[in-house]
């Protein structure tokens, strides 16, 4: 059976004023048209409007406000990513893992004018993520920050992706560096250098933001922080930076090995990332990289 329109004559349509989102149809001028809630008869499609996409990216908390026509919503967001492991005497850091993501499509007449949009704090590593950690799109949609402890035993595998989020370098797993996300979300951090089974000196990259391509396929804005060298003591890793495709934070770099000294500290990360691990130095190890906080890209649908 087709799908029937609200339908009529022209001059009845001008005496009403559609719902937002509503479609209009009149059978004697053979025209389409949408509602906005506020216009009488509704905005006639094809004639003289056009399609935008608005986009607010929110890297803090703040208000959501509803553009003029939206038709449709749709809302991606990670939560916070947890920070690097310390690097000690003995050990390197472990890389922090990414927020978990979450994504969902609105009718635009269902929302408010405003909504609140959370973005969720770094979780301390070795911790169990709460709310605080959590990002947010009012009630409707929100995502929870990433586990605390390595980033790679986050999804039971030796690679640490899993759909909610991705894993950061670690070493029990022997993965050194930072995981890419998949199929969407942030890059884990890299593992610090050196640790007793492999012997690296330098510290390890920090993963991808991913799009949700195949393995092979991965389309990234630059990469996670590179991994700081050694030497008397440490080079810190980078920061990483995010994808401009996604929006979602790159991994942070781990923290060179400090071979007569401290070892580096971990590269920071953005937007849901995970902080690079701190290096082993014989000293004292380095700092792990903060983790990204959380992060929430509102796209919406305009019509006029």
């Amino acid at each position: 059976m087709p799908l029937k329109l609200r339908r009529g004559l022209n001059a009845d349509r001008t005496g009403i004023t559609p719902a937002e989102g509503e479609p209009i149809y009149t059978t004697d001028t053979k025209k389409l048209y949408v509602g906005d809630g506020t216009t009488a008869g509704g905005t006639e499609i094809g004639g003289g409007g056009t399609l935008t996409v608005n986009t607010q990216d929110f890297t803090a908390s703040g208000t959501w406000t509803k553009p003029a026509n939206a038709l449709w919503v749709e809302v991606t967001m990670c939560g916070a990513g947890s920070n690097g492991q310390a690097g000690s005497t003995t050990l390197n850091g472990y890389g922090g893992g990414a927020g978990r993501t979450a994504q969902k499509t609105f009718l635009a007449s269902a929302l408010g004018s405003t909504v609140s949009v959370t973005c969720g704090a770094a979780v301390a590593y070795g911790s169990t993520p709460t709310s605080s950690n959590s990002s947010s799109f009012g009630s409707h949609v929100y995502a929870t920050g990433a586990e605390g402890t390595a980033g790679g035993e986050i999804g039971g595998t030796t690679t640490g992706a899993n759909m909610f989020g991705c894993g950061g370098g670690e070493e029990s797993n022997l993965v050194w560096a930072g995981n890419h996300g998949f199929p969407f979300g942030g890059g884990g951090g890299g593992a610090g250098g050196s640790d007793s089974i492999a012997g690296q000196a330098a510290g390890f990259a920090g993963g991808l933001a991913a799009t949700g391509r195949a393995d092979t396929q991965y389309v990234n804005s630059g990469g996670g922080g590179a991994g700081g060298a050694s030497g008397a003591t440490g080079v810190a890793g980078t920061a990483g930076g995010y994808d401009t495709i996604t929006g979602f934070g790159n991994g942070g770099g781990g923290g060179g090995e400090g071979t007569s000294g401290a070892g580096g500290a971990g590269g920071a990360a953005v937007r849901g990332g995970g902080g690079g691990g701190g290096g082993m130095g014989t000293t004292t190890g380095g700092a792990g990289g903060a983790g990204g906080a959380g992060f929430v890209r509102v796209r919406t649908l305009c019509f006029g």
